[in-house]
């Protein structure tokens, strides 16, 4: 059985960087073939990082690194130590020499607290020291050497900062569901999704998230994705700022209605989860747990370093964000039917089974309230947005429907969502 071939996607850098390495090619056609251009491309390849933060931590390390080896190259260069003299003597003299200067090199390096410069300082140290030195006036290599790396440096720094002049939409808030849509139920996101997502971040795209998942599982989801605006968590019951991690709104259970809601789920044979917010942390306080899921699915979650499981009463005065009862299917369901025969206003449930553990279910309570809809009104008036697009899994529901869950799809929609088009109206 054959196997499916699966081809990566050509991305911009591959792209970018091919650009950058013809430049440089060309730069040293118009310099009269003066200089090696492989120093000037290599520089601009490590340049060429998915963000500009690390492209200008690397442009500082590369230039760093190139003055400091190109100084002790020129050194060692003066006290006319060659390589070329194999006699003993003179040849152990050039070992220690190079020995001693990489140490001198990279010692420096740190001393300037620039410790991720070590490695090029050495690297430039040894090419001038062991590869060059033999040359013909290799103190004109050191000052070739120095400029193609700045040159290196300056073409791969302008090649992936350039932006073709669109104008973006910043009055229009984009909200995203999570599952199913940025990324699968039960994979985690790729990192071509992550980094093209980033970059349009850093670019102020007006992104929120809104979904059923905790702050613990948004958190570790979306890891390494920098959110600038507050997200819809926990179904509607949370509003949450990544930036400050704080809570800005929350659509909670009063102390006395959880307590005997509680209640009603003990009475029906089943273990509850309170999920309450205190200060920035949530705390889970639960009952005793009977064999099977619920214990294996808290022996599998409380080692995140995002989770706080609390095997203790639920606090008399504490509001709670939202309920949870996992048991048998037939246990959920008996439940779910005696909490509807109450005909309150005051709550609201979610009913579904369990992807994880089957023949299992979950049943949520929450306030009326804490839907997405509410709390995405509060934000966008938080914001001042005058607009919302939502895009999602289901569709009909969302303004516009993304049909796969790998991040792809959603990543186009967004960037044409984002653009400001002829006519001042963005792509529909």
């Amino acid at each position: 059985m054959h196997k499916h071939l699966y081809l990566p996607h050509l991305g911009m850098r591959a792209v970018k960087s091919a650009v950058a390495v013809g430049l440089c090619l060309v730069i040293y056609a118009l310099r009269g073939f003066q200089g090696i251009p492989f120093y000037s491309a290599l520089a601009a390849l490590q340049c060429m990082q998915p963000y500009h933060a690390s492209t200008k931590k690397m442009a500082i390390q590369r230039v760093t690194g190139t003055l400091i080896g190109s100084v002790y190259g020129l050194c060692l260069l003066l006290l006319q130590i060659r390589q070329s003299d194999h006699r003993p003597g003179p040849y152990l003299l050039y070992c220690v020499a190079v020995s001693l200067g990489v140490v001198v090199a990279l010692y420096t390096a740190v001393a300037l607290h620039k410790k991720n410069a070590a490695y090029f300082s050495g690297l430039v140290f040894l090419s001038i020291t062991v590869v060059h030195i033999g040359d013909q006036n290799p103190y004109l290599f050191v000052l070739n050497r120095l400029l193609d790396t700045l040159l290196g440096v300056a073409v791969g720094m302008a090649v992936n900062e350039f932006r073709l002049p669109l104008r973006h939409r910043r009055d229009q808030l984009l909200v995203t569901g999570l599952d199913d849509v940025m990324l699968p139920r039960t994979a985690a996101m790729s990192d071509l999704t992550r980094v093209r997502l980033n970059r349009m971040l850093d670019d102020g795209l007006p992104l929120s998230v809104m979904t059923m998942r905790t702050l613990a599982s948004f958190l570790e989801a979306t890891a390494g994705l920098r959110f600038r605006l507050p997200v819809i968590l926990m179904g509607g019951a949370i509003l949450y700022d990544p930036v400050h991690n704080a809570f800005l709104e929350k659509r909670e259970l009063p102390a006395r209605r959880a307590r005997e809601l509680i209640d009603i789920l003990r009475d029906c044979g089943l273990c509850c989860f309170a999920n309450v917010i205190v200060g920035n942390s949530v705390l889970i306080f639960y009952d005793d747990l009977p064999e099977g899921a619920p214990k294996q699915m808290v022996e599998k979650l409380k080692v995140s370093p995002y989770r706080n499981y609390l095997h203790r009463p639920l606090p008399p005065e504490e509001p709670v964000a939202y309920l949870m009862a996992m048991d048998k299917t037939p246990a959920i369901e008996a439940a779910h039917a005696r909490l509807e025969a109450e005909q309150t206003q005051d709550f609201r449930m979610l009913c579904y089974p369990s992807d994880d553990y089957p023949g299992y279910s979950y049943l949520k309570l929450y306030r009326t309230d804490a839907t997405k809809l509410e709390m995405l009104r509060v934000l966008q008036q938080r914001c001042g947005f005058t607009t919302v697009r939502t895009f999602g899994s289901l569709a009909g529901v969302y303004d516009e429907y993304i049909p796969d869950a790998g991040g792809s799809t959603l990543v186009r929609r967004l960037r044409r969502a984002d653009r400001v088009w002829p006519l001042g109206h963005s792509a529909r």
